[in-house]
């Protein structure tokens, strides 16, 4: 076998005036970021996670691995969710504390939800003592 049989070279050429290029080049070549494999390793995988990406598409989304994109949405979403929950808790800790009454568990409505709306009148039946801790709290 002659070594012609053995290899095919391909050309490969960052355009210096694009930054998508200037910036893809800095990190192929940079050996911290490309875990000490060699530059045709780096440049085959690439390819073979690219053709495989195009071959799942027509399959179903199950069995398809999480784009940086879909990961870094999902994670903004889920610190929304966790902001969103930790402000409703503090919230309540705080009222709970101002009216001297234990903590109670307020259900965490979701958006989708729906609630009562702003006339709705807020049922204290069940706590016949709060008028008098609201106005001792309002005297002092």
């Amino acid at each position: 076998m002659a070594s012609g049989d053995l290899f095919r070279g391909f050309l490969l050429r960052f355009s210096m005036k694009k930054d998508q290029h200037v910036r893809m080049l800095e990190k192929f070549e940079d050996n911290r970021l490309n875990g000490g494999k060699a530059k045709t390793q780096i440049i085959m995988d690439a390819l073979e996670m690219y053709y495989h990406a195009l071959k799942s598409d027509g399959g179903s989304r199950e069995d398809e691995t999480l784009t940086v994109r879909e990961m870094e949405q999902r994670l903004e979403q889920f610190r929304q969710e966790i902001k969103e929950e930790m402000t409703q808790e503090l919230f309540r800790m705080i009222i709970s504390s101002m009216a001297g009454q234990p903590s109670v568990e307020f259900p965490i409505r979701k958006e989708k939800q729906e609630g009562p709306g702003e006339d709705a009148a807020a049922d204290i039946s069940g706590m016949p003592d709060i008028m008098d801790k609201i106005m001792d709290w309002s005297e002092s």
